[in-house]
């Protein structure tokens, strides 16, 4: 069964009860005098009166007006004045149809009397009713706020957990930079003095991994400037690799210095581009071209890709400068990349 059909059948059996005990007591008490039709019209008006007063006046004024005493008070004076009215056009058709008298004479002012105290006592059980619904509402109102509210306090305590875990898994993971960085200082001690190449190319590294290692402390903002400089010294380090058979193009327009990007965005393009692409091609060399605007920032990359690679293309570099991308730059970002057959290349537009 429905919980609509349940609380009918509450209302209809309370309603029932309260009906055949003043029917009772009037019975054998001073006997009853009225028709059938008589109390089957009577009560329903009684149980009108009940439930406008309830579900119309009363929440009307508490819910839909800014001075709901008041409000409340007026809308049923002026409801039992149309309810009285009503009884007495209904008691005029049952006795005959006769003329509704209007006078306030003294064997008018009993009926004036029984009328109103009538419309009293239910107006009044109707306002211990609704007050009792609405703080059944209310409990109910605020069991759901807590219970969403522990939600909440249980979902920021998770959020808190991971954050906790992260973050003593990132100290964790310095130590393997930091030993790496340390170490590079340690070969170029050794090596530079036997061969310039070799100490270059570690040192090179070295500075790499230190940006790197500064620049993921936190989400802060480097300098164009800086970010380029150490794109120079990635190709730097790629053309010592390849014994200077590494033909690639940077061009640059703009004021570098006034923008502000997060770290290591075109590091990565660039490192990607190094790593998959066919750059020992002397007549179709790799280009990187950076163009900065009044409004945006246009970064290239294009290559031709080798025919075969050592390396895996797991594409998890461009997949997180999306993720970054997305989340520092959400409407304010385009990234494409064209993959052709023989060539490859990255268009990257952040909008200033």
């Amino acid at each position: 069964m429905s919980k609509l059909k349940v609380i009918l059948l509450r209302h209809i059996l309370v309603w029932a009860l309260f009906i055949g005990y003043e029917l009772a007591v009037i019975k054998f008490t001073v006997g009853l005098i009225a028709s059938p039709l008589q109390l089957c019209i009577y009560y329903s008006l009684n149980i009108l009166l009940f439930y406008l007063n309830a579900h119309v006046i009363l929440d009307f004024a508490f819910f839909r007006t800014t001075r709901p005493y008041l409000i409340a008070i007026l809308l049923i004076l002026a409801e039992m004045l149309f309810f009285l009215w009503v009884k007495l056009h209904v008691d005029a058709w049952l006795a005959g149809g006769t003329a509704v008298n209007y006078a306030l004479t003294k064997a008018h002012e009993k009926t004036y009397l029984t009328n109103i105290f009538r419309e009293i006592f239910f107006i009044g059980f109707s306002i211990a009713y609704w007050s009792m619904l609405y703080m059944v509402k209310f409990k109910e109102q605020n069991h759901v706020m807590e219970k969403a509210h522990l939600k909440q306090v249980a979902h920021t305590l998770e959020l808190e957990n991971k954050y906790i875990t992260a973050e003593n898994a990132y100290l964790q993971n310095q130590i393997s930079p930091h030993l790496l960085f340390n170490s590079l200082n340690f070969i170029y001690n050794a090596v530079h003095n036997h061969s310039d190449r070799a100490g270059k190319g570690v040192m090179l590294l070295s500075e790499l991994m230190h940006y790197s290692l500064l620049s993921s402390q936190d989400n802060r903002m480097v300098s164009l400037a800086e970010e380029i400089k150490q794109i120079e010294k990635l190709i730097e380090l790629s053309t010592l690799r390849f014994d200077n058979e590494l033909y690639l193009k940077l061009s640059k327009k703009g004021r570098l210095k006034e923008v502000q990007i997060p770290p290591l965005i075109l590091v990565t393009l660039v490192e990607n581009m190094l790593k998959h692409g066919d750059l020992g091609e002397r007549k179709h060399p790799g280009r990187i071209d950076l163009e900065v605007t009044e409004d945006a920032l246009i970064f290239k990359t294009a290559n031709l890709k080798r025919l075969s690679t050592p390396h895996l293309k797991s594409g998890l570099g461009l997949k997180n400068i999306q993720k970054r991308l997305a989340n520092l730059f959400p409407d304010k970002h385009r990234f494409n990349k064209i993959d052709n057959p023989t060539t490859y290349m990255t268009e990257l537009i952040l909008y200033l």
